[in-house]
């Protein structure tokens, strides 16, 4: 499951119609193997960072009992 902050939800909802696509597939991409997908662990091995589609750089928490990865936030060029 990818939530998003409310914080990365409002850049979400400014983003063009193609990058929101882009960042719904590459956080379902994400999902499905969050410590993969080319990302980067940050402070934590699960505090994560990826460049995903769009040129859209995302940085994302992973709460693994519950296999939740939230979206803390979303950079695009």
């Amino acid at each position: 499951m990818v939530t998003y902050t409310p914080r990365a939800q409002r850049i979400r909802e400014t983003l063009p119609r193609h990058k929101q696509t882009a960042l719904d597939t590459g956080m379902a991409a994400i999902a499905q193997d969050p410590y993969g997908s080319g990302s980067s662990a940050t402070w934590s091995k699960d505090r994560r960072e990826a460049t995903i589609g769009g040129g859209l750089f995302v940085v994302y928490q992973i709460t693994a009992a519950e296999l939740l990865v939230t979206v803390v936030d979303v950079l695009s060029p």
